[in-house]
């Protein structure tokens, strides 16, 4: 016989619900506290012209912060796809497509977001 105490430690069958638990709402922090900033960096730099932007996005309070964000973003966007596709596709072929396209996607976004924010970062000053 078990204890709820030796329940609750053992985590159950999948042996990591209590961590994916606290991971996501870690994130969900992160987001609460970065998206205000980054609606505001957004806004302040709407409409402004191209050497403003790459200017602003280089400033080291501005580009680090984007950078976390767009990765939590892309993090938050896959589970939450995964989850849809987990619960919304029957058929196991289809399913396990879907996902593998998940993954595909988000890292070719992640790739090209990140790499275009490191060129702007990391540009050679003039």
């Amino acid at each position: 016989m078990r204890t709820p105490l030796a329940r609750v430690l053992g985590l159950g069958s999948a042996k990591s619900g209590t961590e994916d638990f606290f991971v996501d709402r870690v994130r969900a922090v992160i987001l609460a506290i970065l998206t205000p900033y980054m609606i505001g960096v957004g806004v302040y730099l709407f409409g402004r012209s191209r050497e403003v932007v790459i200017e602003t996005l280089s400033r080291v309070w501005i580009g680090p912060a984007v950078l976390v964000f767009v990765i939590v973003s892309l993090l938050h966007m896959r589970l939450g796809m995964q989850v849809i596709i987990e619960d919304y596709i029957h058929h196991k072929g289809w399913k396990l497509t879907l996902i593998f396209a998940n993954w595909v996607a988000t890292i070719a976004l992640g790739a090209a977001i990140i790499f275009a924010l490191l060129v702007i970062v990391f540009r050679p000053m003039a």
